[in-house]
């Protein structure tokens, strides 16, 4: 691996190899790295040797132990779904919060009602413009948060809004992300750079469940020749067993098979072995078999303040998740982390000090009992 961890090296062991995430942490750090139309563009060379850049990106090197000590105060040990205190399903109780929002509306309430109560004064998050490009978005307001409420599966560079604001030096900042991003969080908290980023202002992050994510032009420009027109209005997909893509538009839903947007999938999400944004507060995602519910991870101490305070505020209702759905969430998660260890020794970055993880931890993981590996 080159000994320069600025630019060039961001070039060579993540650019050139298609690893981006487009998470969004380098960009707006300097003027040289840009998002444009579903992917980052490099505006012009740069000779710093160690850079911001570099050391963010969560597909460069990752001390996985190290990152967990920084976070959590214990090293990585959890290897199902991560440091947590507890599982619970959960719903926004407002009906039509939960018709606009993705899912049970969880993340959009907790958001909303964490601004509200003073736990943050800005929110970080996903928008969509008209041709449905998610960008990073900086709210301030909570009607600001449920209009960037849905999921387009597309990967957007959403810490580019954090990197670049605008936000205020006194302001208190939550982030809701899906796992790379959040891990391009922890390692921002964790770098030993001069910063000049706002991570020791965030009070609050959000991740969301995620197993892949799309590439924008190719998947767009395939949905554009299915709906031959028509605007897109939201889209979800169902949970397993059947686990297709709803596209609905202002006229008529269209149902799609994930195989045929599967190739549309980053190459990069291959190599990632986090399902359920492990260094969050509070982790979301949809509970199979229970429509309308997340299932809701809380992790820190914070994240269970915000939820506590969200259920007696009247504002979410809250459920025991049962124990099949959270023994189902177990093996998901840890077959991502199995293939996604496969992958990076088929690559060769494990002995390259891409990723670092104890060797008896790899073994945990590679010896997890799932019908998959078993």
């Amino acid at each position: 691996m080159s000994k320069n961890r600025g630019l060039q090296a961001l070039e060579e062991t993540v650019l050139e190899k298609n690893l981006c995430t487009l998470c969004g942490a380098c960009a707006s750090l300097c003027p040289y790295l840009r998002p444009s139309q579903g992917k980052i563009v490099k505006m012009h060379d740069c000779d710093i040797a160690d850079g911001r850049c570099f050391d963010y990106c969560p597909r460069t090197e990752v001390d996985l132990e190290g990152l967990h000590e920084n976070v959590f105060g214990q090293g990585y040990q959890d290897i199902e779904l991560g440091p947590l205190k507890r599982i619970i399903m959960a719903r926004a109780t407002d009906a039509g919060v939960r018709e606009k929002a993705q899912t049970g509306g969880v993340v959009s309430m907790l958001m909303s009602f964490a601004l509200k109560s003073g736990v943050i004064d800005a929110a970080v998050l996903t928008q969509r413009d008209a041709s449905h490009l998610p960008e990073g978005f900086v709210a301030g307001q909570p009607e600001e948060i449920l209009n960037c409420a849905g999921s387009s599966y597309v990967a957007g560079p959403t810490l580019e809004a954090f990197n670049r604001g605008p936000m205020e030096n006194k302001e208190k900042i939550g982030v809701v992300g899906i796992p790379c991003q959040v891990l391009a969080l922890g390692k921002m908290k964790s770098s030993a750079l001069e910063t000049r980023t706002p991570i020791d202002r965030v009070a609050l992050v959000i991740g969301l469940f995620c197993t892949w994510a799309l590439a924008y032009r190719p998947f767009l420009g395939y949905l554009r020749e299915r709906l031959d027109g028509a605007g897109i209005v939201k889209l979800d997909i169902t949970p397993p067993p059947e686990r297709r893509l709803k596209v609905f538009t202002e006229e008529t839903v269209i149902d799609i098979p994930l195989d045929e947007i599967r190739p549309f999938i980053r190459p990069t999400c291959g190599v990632c072995l986090d399902m359920t944004s492990e260094l969050s507060d509070i982790s979301v995602g949809t509970v199979e078999g229970f429509d309308g519910w997340n299932t809701v991870i809380v992790r820190t101490d914070r994240g269970e303040d915000l939820i506590k305070r969200a259920v007696e505020a009247g504002i979410l209702e809250s459920r025991p998740l049962p124990d099949d759905n959270t023994q189902h969430l177990k093996e998901a998660s840890v077959l991502k982390k199995q293939r996604a260890l496969k992958a990076l020794k088929e690559r060769g970055e494990m002995e390259d000090g891409y990723i670092t993880v104890a060797p008896e931890l790899v073994q945990r993981i590679l010896s997890y009992p799932t019908e998959e590996g078993s």
